[in-house]
């Protein structure tokens, strides 16, 4: 508390008793020290109500970094879960001698590609097989195109990794009527076609078009994979159809 020293009265701050001075004792001169001391109590009263606003702007400095770090952090952790894909160079592409194999089909007789050179188109479908549910599907779907292929002159041959006992189970319970199917176990017909380098895992083909025309010339190559395995036919035969010419 601080007194007047004119009136006696009794004042809870030096800016109060300034106040006090003007209103009650105008005329009198006002002590040397009131005026300071007023000056260091306004001066403390602002630095305590500008503290909270310091506090608060650094609240707001403190969360706007942590979401920018943690939209850095989210950042960095998708580039390295996801690579920048880079254009490989396929091995067998449009324009390629398509090589040569001899595989079993699951009816147990002999597919052998040059056998069709000079005489028919050759689409050979790479996919997954039996790991792989949409892949089955798009075997028996290319039934829908049988017709099509026909009038094309194309014979479809479809080619998985998978056990030939296994497939042949399956391609008689639930296989394509009109394609062939078999089965690549050592993968080497796979590899002489630079498939593994478009699968899931590495291990296995995964969902690829080849067209061999009738003069044994890799006409067409899609792999569907990554990111899809599954294609609508129509598609398939639109790129068929547009590589043959036709």
């Amino acid at each position: 508390m601080v007194n007047c020293d004119r009136c006696h009265r009794k004042f809870s701050s030096y800016v109060a008793l300034g106040q006090h001075y003007d209103r009650k004792h105008p005329a009198a001169r006002k002590p040397t020290y009131l005026e300071n001391m007023a000056s260091a109590e306004r001066e403390a009263e602002f630095k305590s109500r500008a503290r909270p606003y310091k506090s608060g702007r650094s609240v707001i400095k403190l969360t706007v970094f942590a979401l920018i770090l943690i939209i850095a952090v989210g950042v960095i952790a998708y580039a390295a879960l996801n690579p920048p894909t880079t254009q490989r160079t396929k091995a067998i592409d449009v324009g390629s001698v398509a090589p040569d194999f001899t595989l079993t089909d699951t009816l147990g007789s002999t597919f052998t590609l040059s056998e069709y050179k000079g005489s028919s188109n050759v689409l050979l479908f790479f996919n997954e097989g039996l790991a792989c549910s949409p892949c089955l599907q798009q075997m028996q779907s290319m039934d829908q195109l049988n017709q099509q292929f026909s009038g094309l002159n194309v014979v479809v041959a479809s080619i998985t990794a998978d056990d030939p006992s296994s497939l042949s189970n399956w391609a008689r319970a639930s296989g394509p009527t009109y394609g062939r199917v078999m089965t690549d176990r050592s993968l080497q017909v796979a590899r002489a076609y630079d498939m593994l380098g478009y699968s899931m895992h590495g291990t296995a083909p995964g969902h690829s078009f080849v067209l061999v025309n009738t003069s044994g010339i890799v006409a067409w190559r899609q792999d569907y994979y990554p990111p899809s395995m599954w294609v609508e036919p129509s598609q398939v035969l639109t790129g068929v159809t547009t590589a043959l010419g036709a």
